[in-house]
């Protein structure tokens, strides 16, 4: 016959057979094997955490690029003409009076007007913009 009397953690068990008192529970080993993996197990789910704020973050800092690159280009649609290319006063021409870098939520994009070459076969012209930026740190 098995006695059980309710003693959280441990169960003392009392055995009617033998007449001995013996206490039920974890070992220090059980213990530190389920500590170790439960650790394991949280570090790798604070790792994916970090990763996606940091995915979430690059991708708005794309986002927030590409929408100023409209920001930028904009203002030099009245530039484009060809009887003034190259002689003008503007940023297409000559690299002067281009748009000033912008600053959103603390992240300084720059605008850098490159490339301005003909295209073969026309009479068309290339300008390639490219916006730098420096990513916070998450």
């Amino acid at each position: 016959m098995l006695l059980k009397k309710d003693i959280t953690p441990l169960e003392t068990i009392c055995r009617a057979d033998k007449y001995k008192m013996s206490l039920t529970g974890f070992t220090l080993m059980e213990v530190l094997v389920s500590a170790v993996l439960i650790a394991i197990v949280l570090v790798g789910l604070a790792n994916l955490f970090v990763v996606g704020k940091r995915y979430i973050l690059h991708n708005r800092s794309r986002m927030t690029g590409g929408e100023l690159g409209r920001v930028f280009l904009d203002p030099l649609q009245m530039h484009v003409r060809q009887d003034t290319w190259g002689t003008a006063n503007n940023c297409l021409s000559n690299k002067t009076n281009c748009p000033t870098p912008q600053t959103l939520d603390n992240i300084t994009y720059t605008p850098d007007y490159n490339d301005i070459t003909d295209v073969a076969g026309t009479n068309l012209r290339r300008v390639r913009l490219i916006i730098s930026w420096t990513e916070p740190a998450p």
